[in-house]
């Protein structure tokens, strides 16, 4: 754990940061969250709606209420969130600076109990969300035209590098063979945990996909379909028990590295429709 957890009540200001490589890269902004509770697993944390240019006072902060996001949700969705104990830090936002304890209303115990509970509608992210919300509902409301320009940019660079990341798999798949998969290290960055899943669940995955690999090298090279189905059922049904057991380990990334390498198994062994299968087999 980088610090201690934070105790329920507690004020940081910050310095906000931009929301993208097109923004200006100063945005003499600050803003300020409130931690609405706290356990040996979870923080949850309130964006308060209010932004200054200078660095706020205990006096600044001790009345505000929580932001109310609109830029996505037209009737304005408060601005609380958890993030995992794992992950807090202090050195997540710029200038991140204790206020003091604030006293907590019933609203804001609620919203604590709502996430700790797992309700519908609760959000997980990182401590980086706080600077998402304040900075993006601040340009969202003074400086819209420039920020859905940024956004387009944005999107337009995204798009460019997915497709020269396609192109590139695509020439891999043409020449991959079960060797090249072989000698290489599955999930190679997963190596930083958190945010991604532990060392035992990940040299779990490698030599689950490394056994699978070589069952499908042994089935020769026109296999049945029927035979690739069950080597590549039982390497996703090895995922869903491992990600059961580590209470939901498969996150975003993860899941799309353990389909991309479903997928390249599916190709070489020259049964490429079976990817369309695997999400009837994943429970993550």
């Amino acid at each position: 754990m980088s610090n201690p957890l934070p105790a329920s009540g507690n004020v940081y200001s910050f310095r906000t940061a931009p929301l993208s490589e097109f923004a200006p890269q100063a945005t003499n902004r600050f803003a300020a969250f409130k931690v609405l509770g706290s356990n040996a697993s979870h923080v949850v944390v309130a964006v308060l709606d209010a932004i200054w240019r200078t660095p706020p006072s205990p006096d600044d902060v001790c009345t505000l209420r929580i932001l109310r996001e609109h830029r996505f949700f037209h009737t304005g969705r408060p601005a609380v969130f958890e993030v995992n104990a794992d992950w807090w830090t202090l050195h997540e936002l710029n200038e991140m600076r204790l206020l003091g304890p604030m006293a907590l209303t019933a609203e804001e115990l609620q919203f604590a109990s709502n996430i700790f509970s797992f309700e519908p509608g609760s959000t997980f992210s990182t401590l980086h969300a706080a600077n998402h919300a304040a900075e993006g509902e601040w340009r969202w409301a003074n400086d819209r035209e420039s920020l859905v320009e940024e956004h387009q940019r944005v999107q337009a660079l995204q798009a460019a590098k997915r497709a020269a990341q396609e192109e590139r798999y695509r020439n891999r798949l043409r020449s991959l063979t079960w060797e090249q998969l072989l000698e290489e290290t599955p999930f190679e960055r997963w190596s930083s945990s958190p945010p991604f899943p532990s060392a035992d669940f990940t040299k779990g995955a490698r030599e689950v996909v490394h056994n699978a690999c070589r069952a499908l090298q042994a089935l020769g090279s026109k296999p049945r379909k029927a035979d690739v189905r069950n080597v590549l059922r039982k390497c996703v049904q090895w995922f869903n028990a491992a990600d059961e057991q580590a209470g939901g380990a498969i996150e975003t990334e993860e899941r799309e590295d353990i389909c991309a390498v479903l997928e390249e198994m599916a190709h070489v062994a020259k049964q490429k429709s079976l990817v369309d299968e695997v999400d009837n087999w994943r429970t993550w």
